[in-house]
This record gives structure tokens, C-alpha cells and sequence, in this order.
């Protein structure tokens, strides 16, 4: 495994150092083939790296972002991980960046697949994934207790988009699998606070199925890049 350990004093230093490297390389993206892709993971921590990234002058026109999971609710509801990004991405000078949801009410997970499969840009490789982890060891929404959990982590699967059940909270999610968010030019983990970091340490020991970032960890297909801050 490769890792790159990034500490913070603040949390406004971390999330302006990782928005400044998320625009690197989605322009070095932009420079070398004329569109970028984007994923990032929801819930609370990422809201203010996204209103950084929302301020930075590159040509959001062209870069696509989705989400590494999301909550099987509508995007008007308070926990959608679609509203989180509408309302702190896409606004300002990102305005216009293409948003594709995962979560469509009504969609199968195969018709969800498909529709990825069949993306004229998020079907390739992509260019910048942000994972974030849950003091439980989840990443995306592969929890430790679900039953679809090793499926969503076995690197031979020939899923991309699982539907899944985390037994321990509500609702279901849509995840994107392992797999597929290894499938990436820049693997990044934001996360803060000394009790994430403890189970960062837990799972960087050694693989463990009852803490999925840990398949995040111990691999050998893309350098993951960890973004830190003591303060939460």
C-alpha cells in the first residue's frame, strides 16, 4: 500500500489544502482531455471543502461529479447526500458543473449501473474520489454489518453501483463499489477529529471486514492521499 499521511492544525487549513489538490488534478484532467470527474461521499464533514471548491475558477462546464453513496430519499429530503452537494457545490463559480445523481426514485440497480456503464465520462476511469469513514470503519455506505458488504468489497465483482441494506441505520443506500472507486487516478480520504483518526489506526494494521476502510487501505491500485485534522 501507498499512503500519503496529510496532518492539519485547522480545519479550515485542511479543507483549503484539500480543495487546492482536487483542483490540480481535475485540471491537469481538463488540460489532457477536456472534461474531469468528481466523486465525493456525503454526510456533514465534506460541506465546506465543496463551498471552497464552488470558488475556484476552472471550467466547472466540463467536469462531471457524482457520489460515492447516497441515501435512497428524494433530493428535496434534509439526509440527501444530492441536496448536500447542490447546496454547497454547485453554486458559485461551479454553477454549472454537471451533476449525475446516483439515487433516481423508481430506478432499478441494474438500470442505475447501466447508466454509468453507459456515461459518455463517468464510465472511465476517474479522476478524483473522495472517500470519507464513519467511526464504525464504513467508507461510501459499505458498513460492517451489512449483508451486501462483501460483495460491495470483493475487487473481482462485477458490479459498480450496489444496492444495500447497513442493518445499523436507515434508510437504504445506493453505494458505489470498492472496485469501482479504486478506479481512479486520485484515491483521497478527508476525514477530522482524534476518534476517527483511532479508527483510521485500527483499520491501517491490518485488513478487516468489520472495518471496510481498511480494503481502502491496504491496497495497491492507487495511492490513497489522507487528509487530517485533530479538530472537529
Amino acid at each position: 500500500m501507498t499512503l500519503n499521511f496529510k496532518e492539519y492544525s485547522s480545519l479550515n487549513e485542511l479543507d483549503l489544502s484539500i480543495s487546492e489538490h482536487i483542483v490540480q488534478a481535475l485540471q491537469m484532467a481538463l488540460d489532457e482531455k477536456g472534461v474531469a470527474s468528481l466523486v465525493v461521499s456525503g454526510g456533514n464533514s465534506p460541506r465546506n471543502f465543496l463551498s471552497n471548491l464552488s470558488e475556484q475558477d476552472i471550467d466547472w462546464s466540463s467536469v462531471y461529479v457524482t457520489l460515492a453513496d447516497e441515501r435512497c430519499v428524494l433530493d428535496v429530503h434534509p439526509d440527501s447526500n444530492a441536496r448536500m452537494v447542490k447546496e454547497h457545490l454547485i453554486q458559485n463559480l461551479a454553477a454549472d458543473i454537471n451533476f449525475v445523481p446516483l439515487y433516481i426514485q423508481g430506478e432499478s440497480q441494474m438500470n442505475c449501473q447501466q447508466r454509468f456503464i453507459n456515461h459518455r465520462v463517468l464510465s472511465d476511469t476517474y479522476d478524483v474520489v473522495i472517500l470519507g469513514m464513519g467511526l464504525d470503519g464504513h467508507t461510501a455506505s459499505i458498513f460492517p454489518q451489512a449483508v451486501e458488504r462483501d460483495q460491495a468489497l470483493n475487487i473481482d465483482t462485477m458490479l459498480n453501483v450496489l444496492l444495500t441494506n447497513p442493518i445499523t441505520v436507515t434508510p437504504l443506500r445506493l453505494t458505489q463499489t470498492r472496485k469501482r472507486l479504486l478506479n481512479t487516478k486520485n484515491l483521497m480520504l478527508h476525514m477530522m477529529g482524534p476518534e476517527k483518526r483511532s479508527v483510521y489506526e485500527q483499520a491501517a494494521k491490518e485488513l478487516n471486514p468489520e472495518m471496510p476502510i481498511s480494503y481502502f487501505i491496504h491496497q495497491d491500485i492507487v495511492p490513497l492521499s489522507v487528509y487530517y485534522s485533530e479538530a472537529s
